[in-house]
Formats: structure tokens, sequence, C-alpha cells
């Protein structure tokens, strides 16, 4: 789910948003971010509206684990800044434009 919030968050407030860290277990999902403002009750609701869009599409997600470097080289790949990532790397991506992220864990 951080992975579908994340891209929500970007089509909303556009390439500003930085993931800076998340939690993601059976009672409550937690995702950090910055931005150089706090949304406005417009744009929460436009980035709830395409999170429960993404879910009731059954937008395909797609985990992939590659070498560092090749998943360097993916256009839109993005990565949580300070972020240390293994080699090889997991790449998630949901949709076909939705989200192509590294991922450092299992949610």
């Amino acid at each position: 789910m951080t992975h579908v919030l994340n891209g929500a968050l970007r089509s909303v407030l556009g390439d500003g948003v930085e993931q800076r860290g998340s939690l993601c277990n059976e009672e409550k999902l937690r995702f950090d971010f910055s931005h150089k403002k706090a949304l406005s009750n417009k744009q929460l609701r436009a980035v709830e509206k395409l999170c429960q869009k993404s879910i009731a599409d059954s937008e395909p997600v797609t985990a992939e684990v590659m070498p560092l470097d090749e998943a360097r080289k993916i256009e839109g790949v993005r990565a949580v800044f300070g972020e240390v990532y293994p080699d090889p790397v997991r790449v998630i991506s949901i949709g076909s434009d939705i989200s192509v992220e590294f991922c450092g864990g299992t949610h």
C-alpha cells in the first residue's frame, strides 16, 4: 500500500514529494514524507480517491529482483532518500504508470 500511496501523493502534489520512511503492519500504515507544505483537504481527498481507485481497479503489482546498477537505469524509478539498498534490489511496479520503486521491505 505504501507504493500506491507514494504514487498518489506524487500525482496530486508533484515530484517534490519524497518518502522519508514507512511502517506497514497488521495494525496500521504510517507513511512519512516531505513536501513544501501541508496537504489541503482537497488534496487529501484527491490522494484518497487515487488510492481507492488503484485498489478497486485491481492494478497489477509486480516485484522483480535485479542488479542495483540495472535497477537505477529504469526510467522514473523512485527510492527513499538516504536509504541503502541491497544489490540485487527488489523493484516494485504498480499498474502501467502508478509507481516504480525500490523496495527495502516486504509489506
